[in-house]
């Protein structure tokens, strides 16, 4: 995993499909193959939509991981947040516990 960084004038000149975030978008890499976010607008006054673009030996498997993970937090995306703090000696729920020594915070989604 890194960041890809598309100069404007890359941009302009078309010369790859437009990264989700033309300053710092995520990429995987493996080897020589690189896959990255790409976003595109469907008709002008259509919404946006992630999309991946992918090169090398293994840009169709990094693309199908890419997108896998924009699938997974797309669906997620709409979940809401709950921050839950109890007693240290309170039992603990489902989700992602801190334990502090006073207390523990739960974050469930």
């Amino acid at each position: 995993m890194c960041r890809l960084e598309v100069p404007p004038e890359a941009l302009e000149q078309e010369l790859l499909r437009r990264p989700a975030v033309p300053v710092r978008s995520p990429v995987l890499v493996e080897g020589d193959s690189p896959a990255y976010l790409t976003i595109t607008r469907e008709g002008t006054d259509g919404p946006f939509r992630l999309g991946t673009a992918a090169y090398g030996p293994r840009a169709e498997e990094l693309a199908r991981d890419l997108v896998a993970h924009i699938d997974a937090w797309g669906f997620d995306r709409l979940a809401v947040p709950r921050m839950t703090v109890t007693p240290v000696d309170h039992a603990s729920t489902a989700g992602h516990v801190i334990g502090k020594p006073e207390s523990r915070i739960t974050l469930t989604y």
